[in-house]
C-alpha cells in the first residue's frame, strides 16, 4: 500500500513541474522576455525544455560558436539577447589537468570553431563530459578573455578579464543534453596551429619527445603549477609544448621517449596567453608505437642568448660585405637566428650562417628542413638563398672557393608576404644525391640604405631521413 502512495505522489510531482514549466513559457512569451527561470535552477532537464520549446517557438535563438565569437569587442561582453550556443565537450578535468573550466566545440568532427567555458564547479566531467552535447543560455553572462587570453564564457568579470560562473548561474545556464558524441580529433600540424583552434580537441601525427627529456617525468619537480615540455615533429623539426598541471594525476609518469607517433589534446594557452599549449585530459592519448625519427643533425636554437652575435659549437657566422652578423634571439622562450640590417647603414650586406658539416655517407635519403618568419618585408627583395656544398673546407676563408648549389625551398615572405613573425616550413627539401661532408648556407643578401633591410628569423634547421 506504501509503495501505490509512494508512485502517485511521485506522478503528482511530475506533473506538477511539466505544468510550472508550461506556465512560464507562456509568461515568457507574453513578456517577450526569454529567461531560465530561478525555480528551474536545480532542474536541469526542466530547464533544458524551457530552452528546447524556446527554440521551438523563436522566442529564443540558437547562434553557433563561430557567430558567438565575432560578438566579441575587445573587452568583455555582456551577452543582452535571448541566445543559446550548442556545443560538444572536448576537454574533462577527470585527471586534475583541467581546474573550473571546459571547452566544447561546434561539431564532434571536423569541427571549425571551439570556446571555453569557465565556472565555479570541480569534478565537472560527472555532469559535462568528453562529448556530452551542451546548451548554454547566454542572456547574462559574459563572452571574454580569461587569463590565458582565450575567449570564454563566464558569468562575471574581474577588470579585463571574464570570471567564473559562480554555483547558482551554473544551474540556470549550462544544460547537458542525453547526447554523448565521440569527440574524432582534429588531426592538425603543429606549425598550422592558430587561435582558431583554441578548444578543439586535436591529434598531432608522427612527433616524439627530444632525447635530451630521457628519464624526465611530465612535471618538472621545480615548478609550481605548470610544466612545458617540447614535442617535435619529426615532418618538420617544429616544436610545440605539451603544459601539464602540477595537480595533474600522471605528474609523475615518465615522458615515453623511446617512440614516437600521435598525440592528443586540447589547444589552448600557457597562463598570461605567452604562448599555444596542448593540454593532455589523459595521458590515454599518447599513441607513440613507432620507432624514433631522430634527425642526422638538427638545430634548434634553444640554446640561444638573447641579442647576442650567434656563436654555437662548429657554425660559421660571417659578413662577406657589410657589418651585420647573424644574431641568436629568443622569444617567450623559443630561439632562432636572425638576421636584420637595420640602422646597419651598410650600402651592401652579404652574410652568412653555415652549419658544421654533415656526413652524407652514414645513411641514405636525406631530407632537410627548416622554417623561416620575416617582418618589415620590402618588395621585390628576396634576401634569403640557401646553399648546399660538399667541398668546403670549413672555414670562412674557403668559403669563396667551395661549390654552392642552390636549393628550392619555401620561405615566408612568399609563402605569405603579409603576415609578420609567423614561421613557415620549408618544404622536405631532398639532399639524397649528395655523398661525402656537406655543409647548409644560409645566405642573406640584401642593403639598408637601398631599403632592402627585411628582418628574417632561421628556425629548427634539421636533416632527416625516413
Amino acid at each position: 500500500m506504501k509503495n501505490i502512495i509512494f508512485s502517485i505522489m511521485k506522478t503528482n510531482r511530475i506533473l506538477t513541474s511539466l505544468l510550472i514549466v508550461l506556465a512560464m513559457l507562456i509568461s515568457c512569451v507574453q513578456d517577450d522576455d526569454y529567461t531560465i527561470p530561478e525555480s528551474l535552477g536545480s532542474e536541469e532537464n526542466a530547464g533544458l525544455q524551457v530552452i528546447m520549446d524556446g527554440l521551438s517557438s523563436g522566442v529564443m535563438s540558437e547562434v553557433s560558436i563561430t557567430e558567438l565569437l565575432t560578438l566579441y569587442t575587445g573587452q568583455p561582453t555582456e551577452i543582452v539577447s535571448n541566445i543559446v550556443v550548442k556545443g560538444y565537450v572536448t576537454s574533462s578535468d577527470r585527471t586534475g589537468n583541467f581546474y573550473k573550466e571546459f571547452y566544447m566545440q561546434d561539431t564532434p568532427e571536423n569541427p571549425t570553431a571551439a570556446i571555453g567555458i569557465v565556472l565555479n564547479q570541480v569534478d565537472s566531467y560527472n555532469q559535462f563530459n568528453i562529448g556530452r552535447e551542451v546548451y548554454v543560455n547566454l542572456k547574462g553572462l559574459y563572452l571574454g578573455e580569461n587569463s590565458s587570453e582565450v575567449l570564454v564564457i563566464g558569468g562575471t568579470i574581474d577588470g579585463n578579464e571574464v570570471d567564473q560562473l559562480t554555483g547558482k548561474q551554473i544551474p540556470k545556464h549550462i544544460f547537458r543534453s542525453q547526447t554523448t558524441k565521440e569527440i574524432v580529433p582534429l588531426v592538425v600540424e603543429p606549425s598550422l596551429v592558430n587561435d582558431s583552434h583554441f578548444g578543439m580537441f586535436v591529434t598531432f601525427e608522427n612527433v616524439q619527445f627530444p632525447l635530451s627529456l630521457v628519464g624526465k617525468a611530465f612535471l618538472d619537480p621545480n615548478d609550481d603549477f605548470d610544466t612545458q615540455r617540447t614535442l617535435v615533429s619529426c615532418a618538420d623539426g617544429t616544436e610545440f609544448p605539451v603544459e601539464t598541471s602540477s595537480f595533474a594525476s600522471f605528474t609523475q609518469e615518465p615522458l615515453p621517449v623511446d617512440a614516437r607517433g600521435s598525440i592528443s589534446g586540447v589547444i589552448t594557452q600557457s597562463f598570461g596567453g605567452d604562448e599555444r599549449v596542448m593540454v593532455l585530459n589523459t595521458t590515454d592519448d599518447i599513441n607513440f608505437i613507432d620507432d624514433r625519427c631522430d634527425p642526422v643533425f638538427e638545430e634548434s636554437f634553444n640554446s640561444a642568448v638573447d641579442n647576442t652575435v650567434l656563436n654555437l659549437d662548429g657554425w660559421i657566422n660571417f659578413a662577406e660585405a657589410g657589418s651585420v652578423l647573424w644574431t641568436e634571439q629568443v622569444f617567450r622562450g623559443n630561439g632562432y637566428a636572425e638576421l636584420n640590417p637595420f640602422s646597419s647603414g651598410d650600402v651592401s650586406v652579404i652574410s652568412w650562417l653555415i652549419t658544421p658539416g654533415i656526413d652524407m655517407n652514414a645513411q641514405e635519403g636525406e631530407i632537410l628542413t627548416f622554417q623561416t618568419e620575416h617582418a618589415y618585408p620590402d618588395f621585390g627583395h628576396d634576401p634569403l638563398e640557401v646553399l648546399i656544398s660538399t667541398d668546403f673546407d670549413g672555414t670562412e676563408e674557403g668559403i669563396a672557393n667551395a661549390t654552392w648549389s642552390p636549393l628550392d625551398f619555401d620561405v615566408s615572405y612568399k609563402v605569405d608576404y603579409g603576415t609578420w613573425y609567423n614561421f613557415t616550413s620549408s618544404g622536405e627539401i631532398d639532399l639524397s644525391s649528395y655523398t661525402g661532408t656537406a655543409y647548409i648556407a644560409f645566405k642573406y643578401s640584401g642593403s639598408d640604405t637601398g631599403n632592402q633591410n627585411m628582418t628574417l628569423h632561421v628556425e629548427n634547421v634539421t636533416v632527416t631521413v625516413p
